[in-house]
């Protein structure tokens, strides 16, 4: 299956979704949500898309300049390059309230390492993205396949412990689900 195709299918039933980011969010169904320019890649429970966001003339190819993985989709900006690469995941992360510790603090570093060998924006939080599925931005589909947690953590060993990193933020996951996390490990 193609990972535009993949994309489509697993949106959330009701997405937010803008056409432009100054006139706010909506929520809608799918179908209408689709057809708009940001959109909200991942539910509520589930986070299948790991999305960085790329401020550079150059975005669409910095991944390999940089030695990340091939991302499965960019969507790039026309008129500045800057990009959205999505890197999905072949079993998603559980981050609803009843999610599993281990693999959230997993996918959070991984998360963590990613963004920083893109020198993604640490200030993105992944709500919404630029919609591949929208003919204004430039969608290039790198690799078909989708990407495991223990093959995207490879990365890891390549930076820092990400605790111990300046600058260190677990913005990509639900605050809820980080501080929830450091709770049960206190009991």
């Amino acid at each position: 299956m193609e990972c535009l195709d993949l994309f489509n299918e697993k949106l959330p039933a009701r997405p937010y979704h803008a056409d432009h980011l100054s006139n706010g969010l909506k929520i809608n169904k799918k179908e209408k949500a689709a057809l708009a320019r940001h959109i909200q890649p991942n539910g509520p429970t589930h986070k299948l898309w790991l999305v960085y966001d790329v401020d550079r003339r150059d975005a669409g190819l910095h991944w390999e300049q940089v030695g990340a993985p091939p991302p499965n989709l960019i969507a790039r900006n026309p008129a500045n390059g800057h990009a959205h690469l999505l890197y999905g995941l072949h079993t998603p992360i559980r981050t609803a309230i009843d999610g599993k510790t281990a693999p959230l603090r997993y996918a959070g570093a991984i998360d963590n390492a990613m963004r920083d060998l893109l020198d993604a924006d640490i200030g993105y939080s992944g709500l919404i993205c630029k919609n591949p599925l929208n003919p204004h931005w430039i969608v290039k589909q790198w690799e078909p396949e989708l990407y495991t947690l223990d093959c995207l953590g490879k990365l890891r060993r390549r930076l820092p412990d990400f605790g111990k990193m300046p600058g260190f933020h677990p913005l990509s996951f639900p605050m809820k689900q980080m501080t929830l996390a450091s709770y049960r490990d206190w009991e």
